[in-house]
C-alpha cells in the first residue's frame, strides 16, 4: 500500500465524471444522461462521514476552573495531528460532515486520580451524587464538546453529529440490551450510569441540536424523548440526512434500537424525502447488521438486526444508505439488490483515522470513496489524561498521508461497482481489516 500526496489524492478520485465509469444505468439515470452529459460531470453535493472522531476525550483542560496545572487532555502532537488529518477531509470541500457518534471518551462520572478538574463524582445513586454526577457532565461536556466544535469550525467544516454511546457515558461488558443496568450496581461494583444518560444527553443536545435553548433544526420527532437528539436536513434539493438515537432510556436499562414516535417519523422523513427524488441518507451510530470487521469495539448493535422494526423502516420507506460507527472499521453489508445499503465505519483516532467521501450527482447517483490515514509514529508513553485511567491516550502520534481503500457507485440502492475494501466482506479471508497503529514507529 502506497501513501499518495493530498494533490494525487484528489486527482485520482475527483477528477473522473460518476457517468463515464457507471455500468448499466437505470431507468432514471438514462434519462437523466438524455438531459445531458453535463449532469454528472459535478457533484451536487458532497459530504465526508467519520463516526467516531475523537472517541477520546480530547480537550485544553487549562480553561477549566479547577485547572491544577497536572497532566493536560491534548498536546502540540495531537493539534499537529487533528490539523492534518481535519485538513485531508477539507480538502475534498466537502458541504456537509456527518459524525455518527461517539465524539468523546465520555467517563464523566469517573475519577480515577480524585483531580475533580470537573467537580467530585461518586458511583451512589443518592439524590446528591446524582446531582454531583450531572454537575460533572455538564463541565466536562463544555469543554470536550467545545474543542471538538472549534476543530471543525478552524477547517471551515459543518458537522452534523449523532448521539453514541460515549456521549451517554459508555457502555459496559454484558448482554447488548442490559449494558446500562439500573440499580446501582454492575459486575459486583457501583455504577451509576443509567440514572445519567438523560442528562448526559442534554449536555450534548446544547451544544449540537438545541444551542441558546434555540432548536437548530425544524425536523425532529417533536413530543417524543428524542426530539432534542434526532433530526432531518435536506440539501441541494437532492439529498435528504436523517440522524436516529439509537438508545432508548427505559425502565429496566438502556434498549438499542429506534422504537415508538421515533420509529414512525423515520417511516415519514424517508417517504417525504423519497417523494422529493431525495437520496435519504440515515445515521445512527451502531450497526443494525453484522458480521463487521470491527477494532477495539465493544461491538454494539441492534439484537434484532433485519427483524427490527428500524431496518424494517429503512427497507420499505426506501432509505439509500445507513451510515453507522462503533465497530472502528469499515465494512458495506447489503441483503438484496435493491434494500438498504448499511456502511459501518469510523476509527478511534488513537489508532488510525479514516473518512468516506459521498458525491452526489444530478441523476441520483452516488459515489463513495474510502481513505484511510495510518499512524507512522506514536510513543510508547501515554500521559494524555483521562478521568477514567484505563482511558489514557499516546503522548506523541503523527499521521501519515491517506490511502485510497475502496469505493462504490450506486444508484437507486442498486450497487453497480464496489472495490477493494468496499467490496464483499468474507470473515474467514479478509485481507483489510485494521490492526491499528498501522505502520507504527513506537518511540
Amino acid at each position: 500500500m502506497s501513501s499518495v500526496t493530498r494533490r494525487g489524492l484528489l486527482q485520482s478520485v475527483g477528477g473522473v465524471g460518476l457517468a463515464t465509469l457507471a455500468a448499466g444505468p437505470s431507468p432514471r439515470a438514462a434519462a437523466a444522461l438524455q438531459v445531458g452529459a453535463s449532469a454528472d460531470k459535478e457533484p451536487v453535493f458532497t459530504f465526508v462521514s467519520m463516526p467516531d472522531f475523537f472517541n477520546g476525550d480530547v480537550a485544553d483542560l487549562s480553561r477549566l476552573e479547577r485547572w491544577d496545572n497536572g497532566a493536560n487532555s491534548v498536546n502540540d502532537s495531537w493539534q499537529q495531528a487533528i490539523d492534518r488529518c481535519l485538513g485531508f477531509v477539507g480538502d475534498h470541500r466537502p458541504d456537509a460532515v456527518f459524525l455518527a457518534g461517539d465524539m468523546v471518551e465520555g467517563h464523566w462520572n469517573i475519577d480515577s486520580h480524585d483531580r475533580e478538574l470537573f467537580g467530585p463524582v461518586n458511583q451512589r445513586i443518592d439524590a446528591e451524587s446524582l446531582q454531583m454526577g450531572r454537575s460533572a457532565i455538564r463541565v466536562a461536556g463544555d469543554v470536550h464538546y467545545s474543542f471538538a466544535a472549534d476543530q471543525f469550525s478552524r477547517h471551515r467544516l459543518k458537522v452534523y453529529p449523532a448521539v453514541g454511546d460515549h456521549e451517554i457515558l459508555d457502555d459496559r461488558a454484558g448482554p447488548l440490551n442490559q449494558r446500562w443496568k439500573p440499580g446501582g450496581w454492575t459486575h459486583g461494583q457501583r455504577d451509576n450510569r443509567y440514572y445519567l444518560v438523560p442528562h448526559a444527553k442534554k449536555v450534548w443536545a446544547d451544544h449540537f441540536t438545541t444551542p441558546g435553548g434555540v432548536p437548530r433544526f425544524k425536523r425532529r420527532p417533536i413530543g417524543t424523548e428524542v426530539e432534542k437528539t434526532a433530526y432531518a436536513v435536506s440539501f441541494a434539493d437532492q439529498v435528504t440526512l436523517i440522524t436516529v438515537d439509537m438508545f432508548a432510556h427505559r425502565k429496566h436499562g438502556v434498549r438499542l434500537g429506534v422504537f415508538g414516535g421515533q420509529l414512525e417519523w423515520l417511516e415519514h422523513e424517508i417517504r417525504r424525502a423519497k417523494r422529493r427524488g431525495h437520496v435519504v441518507i440515515v445515521q445512527g451510530h451502531i450497526p443494525t447488521m453484522m458480521p463487521t470487521r470491527y477494532m477495539a469495539s465493544g461491538r454494539l448493535h441492534l439484537p434484532e438486526g433485519r427483524s427490527s422494526g428500524f431496518y424494517r423502516v429503512l427497507d420499505r420507506a426506501g432509505a439509500d444508505l445507513f451510515l453507522c460507527g462503533e465497530v472502528h472499521d469499515s465494512t458495506v453489508i447489503q441483503h438484496g439488490r435493491h434494500a438498504p445499503v448499511q456502511i459501518s465505519h469510523g476509527c478511534v483516532f488513537r489508532l488510525a483515522f479514516s473518512y468516506l467521501v459521498g458525491r452526489v450527482y444530478a441523476s441520483g447517483k452516488v459515489r463513495l470513496d474510502l481513505f484511510e490515514v495510518p499512524i507512522t509514529e506514536a510513543s510508547r508513553e501515554e500521559d494524555l489524561w483521562c478521568c477514567d485511567d484505563k482511558k489514557r491516550q499516546r503522548t506523541h502520534i503523527v499521521y501519515g498521508d491517506p490511502i485510497h481503500r475502496g469505493k462504490i457507485r450506486m444508484h437507486g440502492r442498486t450497487i453497480h461497482k464496489r472495490t477493494a475494501k468496499l467490496g464483499r466482506y468474507h470473515p474467514a479471508h479478509d485481507p483489510y481489516g485494521l490492526a491499528g497503529n498501522l505502520g507504527t514507529k513506537l518511540v
